[in-house]
């Protein structure tokens, strides 16, 4: 019920509004990924995210060119949204965009980590984000974009 919850929440923030810079159109899919982070580790979450995952992320290079581009698209219309107050369950709660969302294209970030990294401090770097998550985890949605202009 809380997974239903937050998927309308979000998709009815999101859905028409042009002040959101929504890049999908009527029809085309996005990417939601809920992250619920523990009370205590929000701060070590962001500095992971912003300081090892996105230019992990942002650096990957696939060796495919074709699957290089699509990565390429896809990395242009992510959009990460960092929590400005606490949930009730003293989690705190970050949101992924990838809007609009590319079938094929990597979105995770295993493969990046790696490639940056090297297999020893990328499985680091792992463990140290996977502690930050509540027992609630991640979640992620494929949602479709609505047109409420014509309704």
């Amino acid at each position: 019920m809380k997974q239903f919850l937050t998927l309308l929440i979000i998709s009815l923030f999101f859905s028409g509004c042009e002040q959101n810079k929504v890049t999908a159109n009527p029809g085309e899919k996005m990417m939601v990924v809920t992250n619920f982070i523990k009370y205590d580790k929000k701060q070590e979450f962001e500095d992971i995210l912003l300081n090892e995952v996105m230019p992990s992320y942002y650096s990957y290079r696939d060796s495919v060119d074709e699957l290089h581009s699509l990565n390429q698209k896809a990395k242009n219309t992510m959009r990460i949204q960092k929590p400005v107050q606490m949930n009730q369950d003293s989690t705190w709660t970050f949101v992924f965009m990838g809007d609009p969302y590319f079938d094929g294209a990597n979105y995770y970030i295993g493969k990046p980590l790696r490639q940056k990294y090297g297999d020893e401090k990328a499985k680091e770097i792992y463990g140290r984000w996977n502690n930050c998550f509540s027992k609630q985890g991640q979640t992620l949605f494929l949602v479709e974009e609505v047109d409420l202009k014509e309704k």
